[in-house]
């Protein structure tokens, strides 16, 4: 037993290693609701089973490599629309050496533009504002803030100089579901078409309606920017890292999808109510519904709504709670959504920086970005909430410090629990990987299939046949 939470500890016993007994898709089948559309495809593909090199991780000239040939040619999330809403409202977004200042225009639509005064460089934004103007603040050259320039200062100095010609830089700016995502190369192709088939899969689900941006906490890593991300596209450390959720999610039938056509992302659905095949002994229906409501649902554990009711299964019973909560927390109505939303995780990875979750449970999306040096990176974490009528306005932006919890920021609670369980181990894997004299780490074939999928990818900016 463990002491801690009263439950048997995790183990590996040898009959489940031979693969689930159970896949997501018999999962689904048997919901009273059925899940979306998108959720019932699979696939076949699987990538080469292959050794990635430590170098990824640990070499800053692979870090140069990325900052050379990749980082200035990828669509990026960089803020959510709702957050500038109005003309003249601005954000700015920065990755490994490049900015862009992103404003909304008079007519509703979205211009950005690079980062820099093309007089001596200065970097012309630091901040979120509401703008009339773009003015440099080293010698105060001035733009309209659709980057035509408006004021030359000492103007007959510069004979070679005309106000017509020095416009402000253009990055490409475009929006999906409510993100705004730019892209720093001119010839780059459009946002639609590097999503792919992700653009007709997410017809199931519009952030721009049912969404609304509710606290961010951003937090600095110590470990290389691909390391962090790396964590969250596999459910196989669950057991290990997150004992008690391997009661309530079965890590070991998630369902996960790679494209071999499809480049730039990828997805995972993991359900819950069945636990992990990795347990050494499986817990029952109540006991699994137990730890729901211990972990996530306090106000019904130990409750008559918390037992079960006449043959009704875990998951069942875990459905009819979260759509109480939606209800109750939030005003939602989640009666005619389907387990697979309201209870499950569904996640999508845009490569290279981005995860979003359309899933109610998990209403989390992450962005990733590198740090002055190989072995050091920025994650972001925004909830994005679900709502009802007119759109709450979006919420607080935390920067935590060393020793800062992500389960102490409003709206985190359990799940910021989960999330700082993962924070525990970023250093350690950084400093493990700098550690390690075999050069190479290894991917289980199936369940890290998304991280050599993305690898791959990143591999094709490299060497430019992408």
């Amino acid at each position: 037993m463990d002491a801690k939470t009263g439950w048997l500890a995790p183990a590996v016993p040898e009959h489940h290693l031979d693969g689930p007994p159970t896949t997501v898709q018999d999962i689904l089948r048997g919901d009273a609701i059925p899940p979306a559309a998108t959720l019932r495809e699979t696939t076949d593909y699987v990538p080469p089973v292959k050794p990635l090199s430590l170098s990824r991780y640990v070499s800053p000239a692979f870090h140069q490599l990325e900052i050379e040939h990749m980082w200035g040619r990828v669509w990026q999330f960089a803020a959510w629309t709702f957050d500038i809403p109005n003309p003249g409202d601005s954000t700015v977004y920065d990755i490994a050496g490049r900015s862009a200042v992103i404003v909304r225009q008079a007519d509703g639509s979205l211009k950005a533009f690079e980062n820099s005064c093309p007089h001596r460089g200065r970097k012309l934004c630091t901040e979120d504002a509401h703008i009339k103007q773009i003015r440099c603040p080293y010698h105060a050259f001035t733009w309209g803030i659709d980057g035509t320039c408006r004021w030359i200062p000492a103007a007959w100095d510069f004979p070679q100089l005309d106000r017509e010609d020095l416009p402000l830089r253009e990055v490409q700016v475009d929006v999906w579901n409510g993100f705004i995502f730019v892209n720093f190369d001119p010839d780059a192709k459009p946002l639609a078409q590097y999503l792919g088939k992700m653009v007709d899969q997410w017809q199931e689900w519009d952030f721009t309606k049912t969404r609304f941006r509710a606290v961010t906490a951003g937090k600095a890593c110590n470990a290389n920017w691909k390391a962090v991300l790396d964590a969250f596209i596999e459910t196989l450390h669950v057991t290990g890292t997150h004992p008690e959720a391997a009661y309530l999610t079965s890590d070991t039938s998630t369902q996960y999808d790679v494209w071999p056509d499809e480049p730039h992302f990828s997805r995972f659905h993991s359900p819950v109510g069945l636990p992990s095949a990795n347990l050494l002994s499986e817990p029952d229906e109540q006991e699994t519904l137990d730890m729901f409501t211990s972990m996530y649902l306090p106000e019904a554990h130990g409750t008559p709504e918390g037992e079960l009711q006449d043959g009704e299964t875990a998951r069942a019973a875990i459905g009819r709670l979260s759509r109480e909560v939606y209800k109750d927390r939030m005003g939602v109505d989640a009666t005619r959504l389907p387990n697979s939303e309201v209870i499950d995780g569904t996640e999508y990875m845009v490569f290279p920086n981005m995860i979003v979750w359309p899933s109610f449970s998990n209403p989390l999306v992450y962005r990733f970005r590198p740090g002055k040096t190989h072995d050091t990176s920025y994650w972001e974490i925004s909830l994005f909430i679900p709502f009802e009528g007119e759109r709450p306005p979006s919420g607080e932006v935390y920067h935590l410090q060393d020793g800062d919890k992500l389960a102490d920021v409003p709206y985190f609670g359990g799940l910021g629990a989960i999330l700082d369980q993962d924070v525990e181990n970023l250093q350690y894997i950084q400093e493990g990987m700098t550690a390690n004299s075999s050069g190479v780490v290894h991917t289980a074939r199936y369940q890290e299939q998304r991280i050599r999928h993305y690898h791959q990818t990143l591999d094709r900016y490299l060497d430019g046949t992408i």
